[in-house]
């Protein structure tokens, strides 16, 4: 999963100033090319934003996607890296770019070591639950929203004014 040692997996959502769990694992980016997708990469780049999402394709995750879509050329003024991530598989994922074409990689983590390292797991469902994390470049954990409701437009607000973004 990562250029470090596996992270352990937490039981409660990733906090504040702690150091992200780095990650290597692959994705589909709007044009369908898979890639091994680094997240000390993206860091290097700017500040990140991870979007953990349940399923590919669901109306839900896809408005939530697709929110973060719309606004997605404010964020990369901004200079934000936006990454999407849940355990659905590769080809899902592909399915989902197809239909949307999200202008963000999807991430395929199937087996969950990064959204358990990063607490966002859903036990009950098997699966990530719909979460939010802003990554400074320094490698920090600079924002969590834990249970991210796509429908309550005070969520998008909160995030993007974590990002200093708007």
């Amino acid at each position: 999963m990562s250029d470090a040692p596996a992270p352990t997996p937490r039981d409660q959502p990733i906090g504040v100033g702690e150091p992200a769990p780095l990650f290597v694992l692959p994705a589909i980016p709007n044009d369908g090319d898979q890639f091994d997708a680094r997240l000390a990469d993206y860091l290097e780049r700017g500040r990140t934003l991870l979007i953990f999402y349940q399923d590919d394709g669901m109306p839900v995750c896809t408005r939530e996607l697709n929110a973060f879509a719309q606004e997605y050329p404010l964020l990369e003024r901004a200079g934000v890296q936006v990454l999407a991530v849940n355990t659905n598989g590769l080809g899902s994922h592909r399915k989902f770019q197809e239909r949307d074409n999200v202008p963000f990689p999807l991430i395929s983590d199937f087996y969950g070591d990064a959204v358990k390292a990063y607490g966002m797991w859903d036990p009950d469902e098997g699966k990530s639950n719909r979460g939010v994390v802003i990554i400074g470049t320094d490698g920090r954990i600079e924002y969590v929203l834990p249970h991210f409701n796509p429908g309550a437009i005070a969520s998008f607000t909160e995030i993007f004014a974590a990002l200093g973004v708007g």
